[in-house]
């Protein structure tokens, strides 16, 4: 039997059933209009609108976190559509809630303890006045271990410091001598219990009194500051210091006194 004949058959068939079952052929033919009028309709009563290109939050997984989570769940309940990129879209970032009250709450608790310049500067003033003292017990309860090591004077001072200006302009002082002052080094030792009650005067006119203060590298150093220095009147040697005083760098030199004494921690334990 070929297939034209097999098609012939198959409709006659079909025809012969529909028209035996009236009722039948009747819905399948109404239930196709009728959805389609139902879809005429619904086209007329809801007329057309442009809808934008749709960018919906992202939902963070618990393993980003537990503010973008909790965002995540509570803030996107309604499923927004956006028309531009979110936040949440860009490499790297999981939370497209930063303008919330939470994160603004954490953005600005973060700014105020971890990123506020004064909080990080009492900060760092806390540890390095902790080392200073950790320095100073050590300079109490054991002075021979930092016996004889200094701390340079050049190394303690600001970076835009006026101090070796002022010696070479208004004091004056040659270049060699103020040269040998500023890399002469201070000993901390000897401030272990506060300023010594020795006048200013007495030390730098005395070689023995300015190297128990001061290591320069050379004899010839300390003599040539010895008479330079002596040179001057109390109160010139007074103003040398008071600028001395306002020079100087603190946070530099507790760095400079703490590195030490870490130093000579690992060398006291290596020695034992």
């Amino acid at each position: 039997m070929g297939a034209g004949r097999q098609v012939r058959l198959l409709l006659w068939k079909n025809w012969t059933i529909r028209r035996r079952q009236k009722m039948r052929f009747f819905m399948e033919i109404m239930w196709p209009v009728m959805l389609f009028m139902g879809l005429v309709w619904l086209r007329r009563a809801n007329p057309l609108y442009r809808q934008h290109e749709c960018h919906f939050p992202s939902k963070a997984m618990p393993s980003a976190g537990i503010l973008p989570w909790i965002q995540g769940i509570f803030c996107n309940a309604n499923n927004p559509c956006f028309q531009y990129p979110t936040r949440g879209e860009s490499p790297g970032l999981v939370s497209n809630y930063n303008n919330s009250i939470l994160a603004q709450f954490y953005l600005d608790a973060q700014e105020l303890l971890l990123r506020d310049p004064e909080v990080l500067q009492l900060g760092r003033l806390w540890r390095e006045l902790t080392a200073m003292s950790n320095f100073m017990d050590t300079l109490r309860t054991h002075p021979e271990r930092i016996l004889g090591r200094g701390v340079k004077v050049e190394a303690i001072l600001k970076d835009d410091e006026l101090l070796t200006s002022y010696l070479l302009r208004d004091v004056p002082l040659t270049e060699s001598v103020v040269h040998q002052l500023v890399n002469a080094h201070i000993r901390p030792e000897q401030f272990a219990y506060g300023v010594p009650d020795l006048h200013i005067k007495d030390i730098a006119c005395n070689a023995i009194l300015l190297e128990r203060f001061l290591i320069f590298p050379n004899r010839w150093g300390l003599y040539a500051v010895r008479n330079a220095m002596c040179a001057l009147t109390q109160q010139r040697l007074q103003i040398i210091e008071d600028k001395f005083y306002a020079n100087v760098d603190f946070f530099k030199l507790f760095r400079l006194v703490s590195g030490d004494l870490c130093h000579l921690i690992i060398k006291i334990g290596y020695s034992i």
